[in-house]
C-alpha cells in the first residue's frame, strides 16, 4: 500500500493540536457519505481518551498532493463499522510524527470493538 493508495481512494480525517495523534488518520471510502460512522468512531475515540475534545478535520482535495509527498506509509488496519469499510492509517511526517504507543491504542480499541475486513 502506498500514500496515493491510500490518499486518493479516501477521505481522510485527522485531528490537529494533539502530537500524541500526529499523522494518524480516519479513511473511508472517497466521496461516500459516512459522516455518521465518522462521528461515531470519534466519540469512541474520545471515550477511550484516543481523540481529543478539538474538531476534527478532513484533508481538502487541495491538498492531497502534499500530503502524498510529505506524509511516510507506515502502516493501515481496515475494518468494517456498521457496514462500512473504515481504515485507520499511520503516516509519519518531518514535523509531526506518529506516536507508536497511541497507533496500537487506537489499534487495540478498533480491534476490541470492530472487525477486520
Amino acid at each position: 500500500m502506498t500514500n496515493a493508495d491510500i490518499i486518493d481512494k479516501h477521505d481522510l480525517t485527522f485531528v490537529s493540536g494533539d502530537v500524541l495523534n500526529g499523522s494518524l488518520y480516519l479513511c473511508q471510502g472517497r466521496g461516500v457519505d459516512q459522516a455518521q460512522v465518522r462521528d461515531e468512531i470519534i466519540i469512541q475515540l474520545r471515550a477511550a481518551g484516543l481523540w481529543p475534545d478539538i474538531e476534527s478535520k478532513p484533508v481538502p482535495d487541495d491538498h492531497r498532493e502534499a500530503h502524498k509527498e510529505q506524509l511516510q506509509f507506515i502502516e493501515a488496519v481496515n475494518y468494517t463499522v456498521a457496514g462500512h469499510n473504515v481504515m485507520i492509517a499511520r503516516f509519519d511526517h518531518e514535523k509531526f510524527p506518529s506516536d507508536k504507543v497511541r497507533w496500537d491504542s487506537w489499534k487495540n480499541g478498533f480491534d476490541a470493538r470492530y472487525a477486520h475486513v
